[in-house]
Order: structure tokens, then C-alpha cells, then sequence
């Protein structure tokens, strides 16, 4: 699992202010938990599914977090991978950003 200053540093985030980085972070964690329940929804049955969103309508999520860790095999490592492959995601995409404004930068630049 990676640490704070790790996921900060993949985001390009380091040096920004502490109250930005921890927006940011909250809005990892929220992309994150959605993806995660993107993934689930794809592993449940549907039964499985409504009971869950019953328990999430309920505000249950010591109950939520217990059921799932249920029903799917080796949850621990399962949603740390996808917590991963989404910050390397976000890494990715932030780098090809980068080359490409870089790019735009040096072709709008007179040459001497």
C-alpha cells in the first residue's frame, strides 16, 4: 500500500498546499469507492446487490464493509489493486498531460 507522500508524488501533488492536497486525496478516496463499487456490482448477483444498497441507504457501514468482505474472495488484496490501478491511472493520464502541453508549449515557441 502506498503511503501518503507516495500517492502525492505519483498525483504531481508534493508541493502543493497541505488543505489541496488533502482535497485532492478526498477526492481520490471518493474515486476510488466508486470504482470499487463499480467492480462489485459486476461480482454480485443481483440479490447480493440489493441487500447491499440496503445497508448503504441504512448508513450501516461497519455492516456494509462485512458483507462485501463476504462475498468477495480476498477483498483486502482485491481493493488494494484497484486503489493502485487507479492512481496509476491518474499518473498516467496526468504525465501524457503533461508531454502534451509541453509539446504544444515548444511548438508555439519561436525558434531563433
Amino acid at each position: 500500500m502506498l503511503t501518503r507522500e507516495q500517492i502525492l508524488q505519483k498525483l504531481g501533488a508534493e508541493n502543493l498546499d497541505k488543505e489541496v492536497q488533502d482535497k485532492l486525496l478526498q477526492q481520490l478516496a471518493d474515486t476510488v469507492w466508486t470504482r470499487l463499487l463499480q467492480k462489485i456490482n459486476e461480482r454480485l448477483s443481483e440479490e447480493d446487490m440489493d441487500h447491499l444498497e440496503k445497508l448503504i441507504e441504512a448508513d450501516k457501514d461497519e455492516e456494509v464493509e462485512s458483507y462485501i468482505i463476504s462475498k468477495i474472495d480476498n477483498y483486502d488484496a482485491w481493493s488494494a489493486q484497484i486503489e493502485l490501478d487507479t492512481i496509476n491511472e491518474i499518473e498516467n493520464n496526468r504525465l501524457a498531460m503533461d508531454e502534451q502541453v509541453d509539446g504544444m508549449l515548444k511548438a508555439s515557441s519561436p525558434t531563433d
